[in-house]
Parts: structure tokens; C-alpha cells; sequence
């Protein structure tokens, strides 16, 4: 066979990617549990297969299905391997793919078939690189089937597409032997499960990757934290807020928030509180997370819920909340919300405050950012300043001190 370039129809559906075009933080990765079994496939696909133990027992295809949910950042993760390892990596060019989903579907058939006969060998591969790269002879053919291409194709399933080709041609398809490594990316369980008696024909694992957890996404706002100092929220709050989201989701909804932070103010050197900047990102709908896009049925079926925080981690002031909700009293309780408090009269308050209760709040907003139950008395007190609530427990304690500190300096001032 020729290279990869003579094949109809490569040039404008696909493109190769050399390792020195790949730019690919490894700090932006999130590494999880599942990831391992991705480079150790490949690092056994790398080696000499036809010497290790596996002889005997099976001989791999060189051909991986992953199934993940949107917003993961398991593309980028094998970009920065294929960088690491130096393979050139072939991807879809996805523009064409979307502009004309017909005709790229009638070619895919053919660039199928020619991907699995003998394609890629030493030659051909030169044939396509600069000699000045310092490559692998193996190369990594990235199939992404991303969830618009669920609305594009309407009825017709890639993966479907492609294990009907392979079976027609079951000779002729050895990837790993002509140097290809195939790692299918899949978004839909349901297109698995359609073509779940074929997968273990053409390929030699399937991989699920699962939705974040609690403790992993509360990992993720930490690590941002740690590397960006100056930024301030409460990873709890947040972490209860983002339920079935993914890393990406996550990464982008902190950005959104600091730039609309700096929209309303600046970023400054002391206190860059953002909190209640996210939460209301997410409440209002402006910023969407892939998980949005899912129907209620896919939903149900992935054991995703519709209802973002769960009862047993909202925070006792939440709690006040919904029982107000059940009683009737929304209204009055949006109203209360919704009414808007000059900076100067709030300065007041919290002066106010800090004068005569400032260590007992101090105390209760320690408790209520740890969730921790309060004490008849720290009510009666959080009673008589009921716009502490209004404000996350990290900003309240910042206009707290600050208050204690203005109210310091008056004292001083007139030899108080």
C-alpha cells in the first residue's frame, strides 16, 4: 500500500500530528486510577509483543475502546504520551467531519479498510514525518466520536460502522503488527452496548472511565487553589455544587468566575473571594457543564441525578432554606435575597457588628463554613445580624475583619 497520504479521502477527514507539534502541560492533566490502564497498554503495544508473555494466551490486536464522559481530559492525556513517547498521532480533522457528515461517511469505509491493510509500515510512516523528529516506528490513530456526532450522523453509529468493516475484513486488520495503535474514544454507553457481543473481536480492552467523585473533585479545586494563591472560594460548597461534573467543567467554571470577578471589581493582592461568583454561575445557567447536554433518560440510565447537591450535604443554613420552601414562603424569601444593600449601609453593618458580637461571630462563621450544628445561643446572635447570610462564611469573615479592623482605628483615633 501506499502512505497514508495516498489514501482517498485521509488529507481531508484526518491529519497527522508530530511530537513536536503537541503542546501539552502535564500539570493540566488530572491524573485518575483508570489512567493506568491506558499507558500500560500502550507501553505493552510499544514493546516487542511477539517476545513477551503474553505468547501463549492471546495476541493483541493493538486496539483499545474507552468509554468517558464529556468534559475529560483523556485526549489531551494521550497527547502528552504520544509527545513523551514520540509517535506521531493521527486525529480527526473535525471541521470537515462536521461540515459534511454524509460524505464523510461514505468515505470512512474506504479509509477503514485502508487503515487495515498494511498500512503504516517503516516506509510509508517515514514517508510522512520529519526526518528530524526523533519518532517511534508505531503511530497512535485517535478515533474521537465526540457526542455531536450523535446529532450529525442521526441514526448511524460510528463504532457500529467500524466493528461491520472489521468483520468483513477480518484478515486484513492487524493493527499493532503494521504499526498502528487504534485508542477509540466513545461518550454514549448506549452505542457499546448496541455492539457489545463485537467489541472483544476487534478490540483488546474496554476501558470505562467513571464521573469524578466527591473526593476527586474536591481534589481538583485544591490542586487549583495550591497553584493560584490569590484565589479564594470555599471547595465544599463548590464540590457539593458540581455533582456529575467533569474536570474540564470544573476548570473552565473557575475561570469564568475569576474573569467575572475582575468584571465587577479587580483582582487584587488580598482577597479574591469568588464563591458566591460560581454559585450563582451555576444557579443562573450561565455557564453549562457538558453534563447538561445528557436527556433525562440518558441520565437515568447512567445514574446521573437532576438535582445538583444531595440532602445530606447541604449546609444547615441550605437546610433553613427548603424547609422555608415547603412552607409556603419562597417569596418572601426571594425578596429578602434579592433586595440590595448599598456598600456603604453594608460597611455599616458588619461595623456594627464586629463593635459588639465580633468574636461570637468570628465563631459562628467558623461553624457554619464546617457545617457543624449551632447552639442555641450562636442563633440568637446570628439573629441580630441576619445579612451575614447573605454572603458565603469565607467573604463574611473577610468583611467582618476588615469592619473589626475600621472599627480599631476609629477607637484609636479618638483615644478609645
Amino acid at each position: 500500500m501506499k502512505d497514508l497520504n495516498d489514501i482517498p479521502g485521509f488529507l481531508k477527514y484526518f491529519r497527522v500530528i508530530k511530537p513536536s507539534e503537541i503542546n501539552i502541560n502535564k500539570d493540566k492533566i488530572f491524573y485518575r486510577d483508570k489512567y493506568n490502564d491506558v499507558i500500560n497498554f500502550l507501553k505493552v503495544m510499544l514493546s516487542n509483543h511477539e517476545d513477551n508473555l503474553l505468547n501463549g494466551y492471546l495476541t493483541p490486536k493493538g486496539a483499545i475502546l474507552i468509554n468517558v464522559n464529556p468534559g475529560t481530559d483523556i485526549v489531551d492525556y494521550i497527547k502528552l504520551i504520544a509527545k513523551n513517547f514520540y509517535l506521531d498521532l493521527i486525529e480527526f480533522n473535525e471541521i470537515e467531519v462536521l461540515n459534511a457528515p454524509d460524505k464523510f461517511l461514505k468515505t470512512f469505509f474506504s479509509i477503514l479498510e485502508a487503515f487495515g491493510k498494511d498500512v503504516a509500515k517503516e516506509s510509508d510512516v517515514d514517508s510522512i514525518r520529519d526526518n528530524s523528529d526523533k519518532t517511534s516506528d508505531k503511530m497512535i490513530l485517535v478515533i474521537n466520536q465526540q457526542t455531536g456526532f450523535k446529532y450529525k450522523f442521526k441514526d448511524n453509529n460510528l463504532l457500529e460502522i467500524f466493528l461491520n468493516v472489521v468483520e468483513r475484513n477480518r484478515s486484513n486488520f492487524k493493527f499493532v503488527d503494521e504499526n498502528l495503535i487504534l485508542i477509540w474514544i466513545n461518550y454514549d454507553i448506549q452505542n457499546i452496548e448496541l455492539v457489545s457481543d463485537k467489541i472483544y473481536e476487534t478490540f483488546d480492552l474496554f476501558i470505562k472511565i467513571p464521573l469524578l467523585n466527591k473526593v476527586e473533585r474536591e481534589t481538583v479545586l485544591k490542586d487549583f487553589l495550591e497553584k493560584n494563591s490569590r484565589i479564594v472560594f470555599d471547595v465544599i460548597d463548590i464540590v457539593n455544587y458540581t455533582e456529575n461534573w467533569e474536570v474540564n467543567d470544573i476548570n473552565q467554571l473557575l475561570k469564568v468566575g475569576i474573569f467575572k470577578h475582575f468584571l465587577n471589581s479587580e483582582l487584587n493582592e488580598t482577597s479574591n473571594e469568588i464563591t458566591d461568583i460560581l454559585i450563582d454561575l451555576i444557579q443562573s445557567g450561565e455557564y453549562l457543564p457538558h453534563s447538561i447536554t445528557a436527556t433525562s433518560e440518558e441520565k437515568q440510565k447512567l445514574g446521573l441525578n437532576t438535582v445538583s447537591i444531595k440532602d445530606n450535604e447541604l449546609s444547615p443554613i441550605q437546610k433553613i432554606n427548603i424547609i422555608e420552601n415547603s412552607k409556603d414562603i419562597s417569596s418572601f424569601v426571594s425578596e429578602i435575597r434579592e433586595s440590595h444593600i448599598s456598600e456603604f449601609m453594608l460597611n455599616q453593618l458588619y461595623e456594627n457588628a464586629a463593635s459588639k458580637n465580633y468574636t461570637e461571630l468570628i465563631l459562628i462563621i467558623d461553624k457554619l463554613s464546617k457545617k457543624e450544628p449551632l447552639e442555641d445561643n450562636d442563633r440568637k446572635i446570628l439573629a441580630k445580624y441576619p445579612f451575614l447570610l447573605n454572603d458565603s462564611p469565607n467573604k463574611a469573615q473577610i468583611n467582618l475583619e476588615k469592619a473589626k479592623k475600621r472599627v480599631d482605628l476609629i477607637k484609636q483615633a479618638f483615644g478609645k
